[in-house]
């Protein structure tokens, strides 16, 4: 008989272990499932604060078309620099031939020349903001002649000379076409947001860059009311 009361007493001990092991799993699930919920919901939040606006600028360095463009993005860039992440690649309809040892411009060998000076200096920087000085100031320069000038303006100093007339600067505008042709663009400039060329923004970014631009921030970034008004 006392056995049977220790089995039974046993036995009600061990369900009690594991209905309270049961409710205890349960309330971590149920920790657990909550925590993904919070972070699930924040990620997106955190990701629209911390993205930037990816702008790819495939240009030429004696393109009217280009020097008109030029005129919009430097102002844009100094307002919006916080939320915009610009590549500029200098090269156009260019074309290398031989590996890199002739290039051949649509505005002559000048172009040439000019856009290996460019490529130069920007990738001397990692500093955005002054290469698009630098190269705003440039494209406006009556002769490439005042690069020093140009970057002393945009704070570089750089020996550009060096790379010029060495396998750098060649290397560099390979890149700069490397990079041009995954866009095939029909006309210079050509402005692509996040990697994705859109025909629409292209006409659009033409007419007002900064509208453009703030209406693809608003749709990516959660802006302070300040900005883009």
């Amino acid at each position: 008989m006392r056995i049977s009361v220790l089995e039974n007493s046993f036995a009600n001990s061990q369900v009690y272990s594991g209905c309270k092991m049961s409710k205890l799993i349960t309330a971590f699930c149920i920790l657990v499932l909550l925590i993904s919920c919070i972070l699930a919901d924040e990620s997106p939040r955190q990701k629209r604060q911390a993205a930037k606006l990816h702008i790819t600028l495939l240009y030429e360095s004696l393109c009217p078309d280009s020097k008109n463009f030029m005129r919009q993005l430097g102002p844009v860039h100094q307002e919006l620099e916080p939320y915009i992440d610009i590549e500029l690649v200098p090269f156009g309809k260019s074309a290398s031939k031989q590996s890199g040892a002739l290039f051949h411009c649509q505005h002559g060998p000048a172009e040439c020349e000019g856009n290996r000076l460019q490529s130069c200096v920007i990738s001397s920087t990692q500093n955005q903001a002054a290469q698009v000085k630098f190269v705003v100031c440039q494209m406006f320069a009556s002769n490439h002649a005042n690069a020093d000038k140009c970057a002393s303006q945009a704070g570089l100093l750089t020996d550009v000379e060096y790379c010029m007339k060495t396998p750098t600067g060649t290397k560099l505008q390979l890149d700069a076409e490397l990079i041009t042709n995954r866009y095939r663009p029909s006309f210079v400039p050509t402005i692509v947001y996040n990697r994705v060329f859109n025909q629409q923004l292209q006409d659009q970014s033409l007419r007002n860059f900064r509208a453009t631009v703030c209406y693809l921030l608003h749709q990516q970034i959660a802006l302070p009311a300040t900005v883009c008004q």
